[in-house]
């Protein structure tokens, strides 16, 4: 009994450790908001850190990747575009979330676009990838821990295999 009881507080233990809850994905899912200078304030007091588009960007609607931070909770945000206001401002949708809580400070995370970090797996760039790991500068190389394909099919970060994967750092 105490090892089922044991196996049952694991199951719902370890999904929280290290990478963000649940409500955190729930929390900012479909949240929608204007377009931002890197570290603004939201209105819900998310602090946008910065973002780069993915996919094809003259597509309607665009897609995009955000940094952003609540908080000791660091997260990534896949996007939609909703369109321009009247002053050509771009609206945006949060169609997913990252989330990583409690990282240490040799932790990195990147997304598509990070100029600092470039990861192919046999040879060939990995399109849409986001990660989090560890530069290693004096190799440079960095070394994920964990790496998500931002799928726009799906409209979700989905986990992908380690193996293979290649990645390199050089100083932006």
């Amino acid at each position: 009994m105490k090892t089922i009881a044991l196996a049952i507080f694991a199951v719902l233990l370890i999904p929280s450790i290290g990478f963000g809850q649940a409500s955190d994905r729930t929390r900012y899912l479909n949240y929608e908001y204007k377009g931002v200078n890197p570290s603004s304030t939201l209105p819900n007091g998310v602090k946008h850190m910065g973002g780069g588009l993915i996919g094809d960007y003259d597509a309607d609607p665009v897609y995009g990747i955000s940094q952003v931070e609540k908080g000791k909770t660091k997260m990534l945000w896949l996007e939609a575009s909703t369109g321009r206001d009247s002053s050509g401002v771009t609206g945006w949708k949060v169609l997913d979330v990252l989330s990583f809580r409690a990282l240490g400070p040799a932790n990195y995370i990147f997304f598509s676009g990070d100029p600092a970090i470039s990861c192919n797996r046999d040879g060939k760039e990995i399109p849409n990838l986001v990660g989090i790991g560890r530069v290693v500068r004096r190799e440079g190389i960095f070394k994920p821990s964990n790496l998500w394909i931002a799928d726009l099919i799906t409209k979700k970060f989905e986990p992908t295999d380690l193996s293979g994967v290649k990645c390199e750092y050089s100083e932006p």
